[in-house]
């Protein structure tokens, strides 16, 4: 399994570093708007930052799938399935490498928007409007972000799986069939919609800490459900 996790993230390394070095940047514009005591710059530099980190999250979930879509439908990548894995591990290594890869960019990037607004104090504003997009009781404190943070990664990765029971799908059962995708991407739109109507149940009444909290185990229970029906679809249509 290790040897397989390892092998997942050899795959994504490149564009990922790149992801990071982007990051950097961004961030030594935010640092010299800081030390320069240039607000203008500093606060372009910080909402650069946020931006970007929101779009690498979605990055790593799609590179995830890209590399689950190749592997399945190239001769390159099918020689993976013909290793002696079962399919359950393969996928589990794909679903690890995604999880592992957001844990640490999430905790990352929530270190460095920490330090960021603990110096420039006007950007405060700016976080407490995003804040109030998810709950108006939440407000810019660590353990409110850290929630925040954790009930995101958990989305994604629920997304993640649940696109990758509708790859498997369209390369499996319905490969060569006419309108595939379009059945494919209808049944993805339809487990999305069945998640949130299950998110829906979490009562809304709970503190905002402990709302973020249950909603982000039931997408991450529903995320292990997602890997196990496509691990079986996988190891029953796909394997060698």
């Amino acid at each position: 399994m290790l040897r397989l996790l390892k092998y997942e993230m050899r795959k994504t390394l490149f564009p990922k570093l790149v992801l990071i070095a982007l990051l950097a940047i961004i961030e030594g514009i935010f640092l010299y708007g800081y030390k320069a005591d240039k607000q203008d710059t500093a606060a372009l530099g910080m909402g650069l930052f946020i931006f970007v980190l929101s779009c690498g999250f979605l990055m790593i979930g799609i590179l995830s799938l890209v590399t689950l879509h190749k592997d399945m439908n190239t001769r390159q990548g099918y020689m993976l399935f013909m290793t002696p894995n079962s399919t359950y591990r393969i996928l589990g290594a794909k679903v690890a490498e995604c999880g592992l890869t957001l844990l640490a960019f999430g905790g990352i990037g929530l270190a460095v928007c920490a330090l960021n607004f603990s110096l420039f104090e006007q950007e405060i504003k700016l976080l407490a409007m995003i804040l109030e997009n998810f709950s108006p009781n939440l407000v810019p404190t660590f353990p409110n972000l850290a929630a925040l943070l954790f009930y995101i990664l958990c989305n994604i990765l629920c997304t993640v799986t649940t696109a990758y029971l509708a790859d498997v799908i369209s390369s499996a059962l319905l490969n060569g069939k006419k309108g595939n995708l379009i059945i494919t991407f209808i049944f993805f739109i339809m487990l999305n919609y069945v998640i949130q109507k299950i998110l829906g149940l979490v009562p809304s009444t709970v503190a905002a800490i402990t709302l973020l909290l249950l909603q982000g185990g039931v997408v991450l229970i529903l995320a292990v459900t997602m890997y196990f029906i496509t691990a079986r679809l996988m190891d029953r249509y796909l394997s060698v």
